[in-house]
C-alpha cells in the first residue's frame, strides 16, 4: 500500500489521507494514486461525481502537487454566475464596456494566470460563453469585454461535474467540441457509499474539527449511531455526512453522540434500529429487511447504469417488469435527493 501524506488536524490527532482528503479506503487510495500521476503536467482535467463527493477538494489537491502549487487556484461556481455577468467575470471587463462599467477589471481567467482554473459544474455555463471559453483553450489568451488588447495567458483548466456528460452533450448543454477539449484525463470521485469504510475516520475528523473550534466536549459518538449512519445511503455524500456530524455535535450531551441525537430520517424504516421492528412480528420485521435491501440494490445499479432498465435487467439476472414493479413501489428517482442513488 502506498504511503500517503498524513492530514493533521490539530496538533495531535492524525487522519490518513492525501492533502486535505480524509480516508484509506481501497477506492480512495486509487483517487490518490490517480492525482498523484496526473497533478504534474498541463492536461485538462475533467473531475466526474455525485453532488458533494468532494470534486473541488480533488481539484485542489492536483494543483497542489502540480508545479504550479504556488500559483492562484481560482474556482468557479458556473451554476451561481448570474449569464448576464457570467463573460465579464469570466474574462474582465474594461471601463466604459457597459453601464456600470465604472473601472477596468480582470477576469477570473487572468486571475488565475500561471496556475489553475476549476470550473465548477461547467455544464451550466451558458452555450454562447463555451465558444468563448472553448476559444481561450485553444489560443491561451483572453480579451476582455469591451477590450481590443488581447493578454495571454498560462494556466491549467480543471471541470467538474455532477451531471452526465452525454446526454448533456446530446441536449446541447455542453459542447461536443468543448467535453473533448476539458476532458483529456476524466477521474471519478467515488460516493460515499462505495467507500463505507472511511465512514468512521470521516465522523471523527468532522468531530475533532467541531471540538477545536467550540469545545463543547462532545468527542466521540455511539457505536449503535455509527451502525445506524453505516447502514444510510448518504445521497448527499460526504457534504450531507459533515452537516449530519455538526448537526449531532450541537445537540449531543458530552461526551458522546447517541442514536437520539441523529436526525430521524436517517432512523426512519432503517432495518438496524431496534424501534422499528422490536414490536413486529417475524415475518413483518423479515420483509422490513427485505425492503431495505431491494430498494437498495435496484436503485444502486439503476445509477451505475444511468438509469439504462435493460441493461440494469440484464447486470442483476431479473426481468425489466420487476424493475418497473421495484421502481414504482419505492418511488425511485434518478439522481433525487431523498436517499435514492
Amino acid at each position: 500500500m502506498n504511503v500517503h501524506k498524513a492530514v493533521i488536524h490539530d496538533g495531535r490527532k492524525f487522519f490518513p489521507g492525501f492533502g486535505d482528503l480524509i480516508g484509506q479506503s481501497p477506492p480512495m487510495e486509487e483517487l490518490f494514486d490517480m492525482i498523484r500521476k496526473v497533478a504534474f503536467g498541463n492536461a485538462n482535467i475533467l473531475i466526474a461525481g455525485e453532488s458533494g463527493v468532494g470534486k473541488e477538494l480533488v481539484a485542489r489537491s492536483i494543483h497542489d502537487q502540480s508545479e504550479r502549487q504556488s500559483r492562484p487556484f481560482i474556482a468557479i461556481n458556473c451554476g451561481a454566475i448570474p449569464q448576464g455577468l457570467f463573460e465579464s467575470e469570466l474574462f474582465g471587463v474594461e471601463k466604459g464596456a457597459f453601464t456600470g462599467a465604472n473601472q477596468s477589471k480582470p477576469g477570473l481567467v487572468e486571475m488565475a494566470n500561471g496556475g489553475t482554473l476549476f470550473l465548477d459544474e461547467i455544464c451550466e455555463m451558458p452555450t454562447a460563453l463555451q465558444v468563448k471559453l472553448l476559444r481561450m483553450l485553444e489560443e491561451r489568451s483572453v480579451r476582455r469585454v469591451g477590450g481590443k488588447r488581447v493578454t495571454e495567458v498560462n494556466l491549467r483548466v480543471l471541470s467538474a461535474t455532477n451531471g452526465d456528460l452525454e446526454t448533456a452533450v446530446k441536449e446541447g448543454n455542453l459542447r461536443e467540441d468543448l467535453f473533448f477539449r476539458i476532458n483529456t484525463i476524466q477521474i471519478t470521485v467515488p460516493p460515499l457509499r462505495e467507500r463505507r469504510g472511511d465512514l468512521s475516520i470521516l465522523t471523527k475528523f468532522f468531530l475533532s474539527r467541531l471540538e477545536q473550534s467550540y469545545g463543547l466536549g462532545v468527542t466521540e459518538i455511539q457505536s449503535e449511531a455509527l451502525d445506524i449512519m453505516d447502514h444510510y445511503p448518504w445521497p448527499g455524500n460526504v457534504r450531507e455526512l459533515r452537516n449530519v456530524i455538526e448537526r449531532s455535535y450541537y445537540l449531543a450531551s458530552p461526551p458522546l453522540i447517541t442514536t437520539k441525537d441523529l436526525p430521524a430520517y436517517l432512523c426512519e424504516k432503517n432495518p438496524i434500529v431496534p424501534g422499528n421492528w422490536k414490536n413486529k412480528s417475524y415475518r413483518d420485521a423479515k420483509e422490513l429487511v427485505l425492503e431495505a435491501f431491494e430498494r437498495e440494490y435496484v436503485a444502486y445499479h439503476l445509477e451505475q447504469n444511468n438509469w439504462n432498465i435493460s441493461r440494469t435487467a440484464e447486470q442483476c439476472a431479473i426481468d425489466r417488469r420487476t424493475i418497473h414493479r421495484l421502481i414504482n413501489k419505492f418511488n425511485l428517482r434518478k439522481s433525487s435527493g431523498n436517499g435514492k442513488h
